[in-house]
């Protein structure tokens, strides 16, 4: 169920990134017994550790969660720069689940803080 999204966003933004968890038929997951929400971000697409991490956040569902909606609110302090990512989070059963990875952009912007 691991769906590979690309984010991309300018250093200094801190707008939610919002997702949508859908089930292989489209239709949406009911999240709302989920928890532990989390979306790391890292130089290497496969690292062997975190010691690397750019930074680690935890999510919150945007409703009630029986719409499948989760969102992450990034730092704006990350360096731009070209990493990776995934999100996961603890089912219902209490198992961990990856539901989303792919490239992280940060590009520079040019109003400054």
């Amino acid at each position: 169920m691991v769906t590979t999204i690309k984010i991309e966003k300018k250093r200094g933004d801190t707008k939610r990134h919002v997702f949508i968890l859908k089930d292989a038929e489209g239709g949406l997951i009911d999240i709302s017994s989920w928890s532990n929400f989390k979306l790391t971000v890292d130089p290497q697409k496969l690292p062997s550790d975190s010691s690397a991490n750019i930074f680690q956040i935890n999510g919150s569902l945007i409703t009630d969660g029986t719409d499948g909606q989760v969102g992450f609110t990034p730092p704006g302090s990350a360096a731009p720069g070209r990493y990776f990512y995934d999100a996961q989070a603890d089912d219902s059963n209490g198992e961990k689940i990856t539901f989303a990875e792919g490239g992280y952009k940060i590009t520079q912007d040019i109003t400054k803080d």
